[in-house]
């Protein structure tokens, strides 16, 4: 916002600013040097403004200062949902046997170097692409290395190279927004870099979820023997599926939705080995 309109009121000036900015935390000198707020008569008036912004419920005080109150609950209409929407998603390994996929969920797959996180991806694209858009962003891969790897598909006898049917992207952050464009198709994304600050992948993911409404699968970085990828626990909070792979290994680390009311999806592995970067064979339920 510009500073303040001089025909408006600086109580309106002050509630259509916290109408602009739900959720945000904010100082009183933050307030004032946004809305050019600089004499003493003035900001006595807005600290009597925002007590009374406080008492209606619209402000609350936080920490050293205030938070905008953020009220736009939406409604569940749980009688009214449509149990057709689960998506008919087909996995490497056969996880549609033990997981259902809803709109909006996350799949995270936590891999460690060379365990065939890229495999594991590009056959879910594999399986799918005749059925639902999907939207595949690499952030390592350019044209000429994707074009080689999927190559490795038609050499095993997987997907002929003129039958990919996807969109392919070179992209590395912000996936929020490229989601927001299409937020109802499969995104895979291949991989969410995390170069410190690794806590903050609850928050990257979240982004992502909040555009979503198809689903992300994303791809993370994990250390070899590790439960779970970069930035541990914060990794799972928003994922309905969580699998982690390591070399000859993959695992299901957390399926919120089973797909047979009397089996347990969490914990069950698999054995395999990857053959030609492309064609998980050997595929041996792992007893833990």
């Amino acid at each position: 916002m510009d500073k303040m309109d001089k025909g408006r009121s600086l109580a309106q000036e002050i509630r259509l600013w916290v109408a602009e900015n739900p959720g945000r935390k904010f100082g009183l000198s933050t307030l004032d040097n946004e809305l050019g707020i600089w004499s003493t008569v003035d900001k006595n008036n807005r600290w009597h403004i925002i007590r009374r912004l406080v008492e209606e419920g619209l402000v609350e005080k936080y920490g050293g200062g205030y938070r905008v109150i953020v009220d736009g609950l939406v409604t569940l209409n749980w009688r009214a949902a449509d149990e057709s929407l689960i998506w008919d998603i087909k996995w490497p390994f056969g996880l549609e046997n033990y997981v259902d996929i809803l709109p909006k969920n996350i799949i995270v797959v936590a891999g460690s170097k060379d365990a065939g996180k890229t495999a594991f991806l590009l056959n879910v694209v594999r399986l799918n692409m005749d059925k639902y858009t999907i939207h595949y962003y690499s952030s390592e891969m350019g044209e000429l290395e994707l074009k080689r790897r999927l190559r490795k598909f038609e050499d095993t006898g997987l997907a002929k190279m003129d039958s990919w049917k996807f969109y392919t992207y070179e992209k590395s952050f912000d996936f929020q927004d490229a989601v927001s464009k299409n937020p109802n198709d499969i995104h895979i994304i291949d991989f969410l870099e995390i170069h410190k600050d690794f806590w903050e992948v609850s928050g990257l993911i979240y982004h992502i979820w909040d555009k979503l409404g198809g689903i992300a699968i994303i791809a993370l970085q994990k250390n070899p023997g590790a439960d779970m990828g970069l930035g541990g626990g914060r990794s799972l909070e928003k994922a309905r599926l969580y699998l982690t792979m390591d070399i000859n290994k993959l695992t299901i680390k957390v399926g919120k939705n089973w797909a047979q009311e009397t089996v347990n999806p969490r914990g069950k592995s698999w054995t395999f080995q990857l053959v030609g970067g492309a064609k998980f064979l050997n595929i041996q339920e792992a007893n833990d």
